[in-house]
């Protein structure tokens, strides 16, 4: 429509000058001694208009001509990416599809190293891992690094790559490298927060959990959760050794997780067996009395000494409130074999035994039935403990993937 109007706006205006022309003529002199030339108007504009065309032409070719080397690398250029565009796309496909030697020669094939983007070095990493090509996976992940937009992702990817083939320490030293080089990042710090918990490196969690709060890599609940279990496991090693040890670390978990049952549960446990039961005994009591839980029956049942029938009776006080909890039953029945009572350690025995208690509770009620010499029933809670165990594992056993993990 642009081109019409173009055109008749156009033929009008040559009209109009036509008819002004025939109207008014002129001429134009040009002299120069000794020679001079006069012609007319209309003639003049017209050579004049064909001089500018021709000029403009000649000027254009003379640019193109100039351009060309240029416009032959832009074209060049267009054709590679174009080609490295369809490599791509075939080899994420061959990946995907297990062809991982397929994927790898279509990734970075006959492409010249220094045009292949970063992404065919990260996918030719994956199908070099599939091939057991550790060496070739390390070098494509080499490549990719030295892109400096590609660093994290690079660095990501070479940490699942290392998690996949089982090497934890190396999955380890990259993600303290990519803390370094990219501080605050959530994905990183939340990565190393569960490798560091993978290898059990519980002092390395404890010391990451400041990081995890202040940029938010985690759901609070989470964190709180890590790191309640990573100074559980603290306070488990610590009473292996001295009692100042424990109330070192102790002393190391804020307030904020002091009266989790959990850790008051592992640190009574650890002053018992360091020898100090009334201090126990005072951790435990109140806590039972402000959140009871089955870890702290558990620990408070293994209190013993001269005072072992004042903490059964303190025992029996919190059954009014959970007369079901098989944990108590047992706590109880320990109790009461400690303070020298067998009956009442029978009685609540078999209370619990009544309770359908976890297997591992029926080990812990077969010692109380031979420490009371009725090796008939010790034998009886063993199979039943075995029994019931294997019934757990039969129906705890994951069903078959559908999926086969790429190798």
């Amino acid at each position: 429509m642009k081109t019409l109007s173009g055109i008749v706006v156009l033929l009008v205006a040559t009209i109009l000058v036509t008819l002004a022309a025939m109207h008014n003529p002129g001429y134009v002199l040009i002299e120069r001694s000794p020679w001079s030339v006069e012609m007319p108007l209309t003639l003049f504009g017209l050579l004049l208009i064909a001089l500018v065309v021709v000029l403009y032409a000649l000027l254009h070719v003379t640019m193109r001509l100039l351009r060309i080397p240029k416009d032959v690398g832009r074209w060049r250029l267009d054709r590679r990416l174009r080609h490295q565009q369809k490599a791509l796309h075939s080899g994420l496909i061959k990946l995907l599809e297990g062809d991982h030697a397929g994927a790898e020669r279509d990734l970075i094939g006959d492409l010249k190293t220094d045009d292949v983007p970063g992404i065919h070095y990260l996918a030719a990493a994956c199908a070099a891992q599939g091939q057991g090509h550790d060496e070739k996976r390390d070098e494509y992940l080499t490549q990719a690094q030295r892109i400096p937009e590609l660093g994290l992702a690079a660095g990501l990817l070479q940490t699942y790559l290392h998690e996949t083939a089982h090497e934890y320490e190396r999955s380890l030293a990259t993600l303290n490298a990519l803390r370094i080089s990219h501080p605050g990042n959530r994905t990183v710090l939340r990565l190393l927060a569960q490798r560091a918990r993978g290898l059990r490196d519980w002092t390395a969690v404890t010391q990451l959990t400041p990081e995890l709060r202040r940029y938010k890599a985690m759901e609070p609940a989470a964190i709180d959760e890590l790191e309640r279990e990573a100074h559980r496991h603290l306070l488990l090693l610590a009473s292996l050794h001295a009692q100042a040890d424990t109330e070192a670390v102790w002393r190391a978990i804020p307030r904020s997780h002091r009266q989790h049952p959990s850790l008051v549960a592992v640190y009574a446990r650890g002053l018992i067996r360091s020898g100090a039961i009334e201090e126990a005994e005072r951790l435990l009591a109140p806590a039972l009395r402000h959140e009871p839980s089955d870890e702290l029956f558990a620990a408070y049942g293994e209190l013993n000494g001269k005072d072992a029938l004042r903490y059964l009776s303190q025992a029996e006080n919190w059954l009014k409130g959970a007369p079901q909890s098989a944990a108590l039953l047992l706590a109880l029945a320990k109790l009461a074999l400690a303070a020298n009572l067998p009956g009442k350690a029978r009685e609540y025995a078999e209370r619990c035994a009544r309770q359908n208690p976890p297997y591992d509770v029926y080990a812990e009620l077969a010692l109380i039935m031979e420490r009371l010499g009725d090796e008939a029933r010790a034998r009886e809670y063993c199979r039943r403990g075995l029994d019931l165990q294997k019934t757990k594992n039969d129906n705890g056993r994951p069903a078959e993937a559908l999926f086969l993990p790429l190798p």
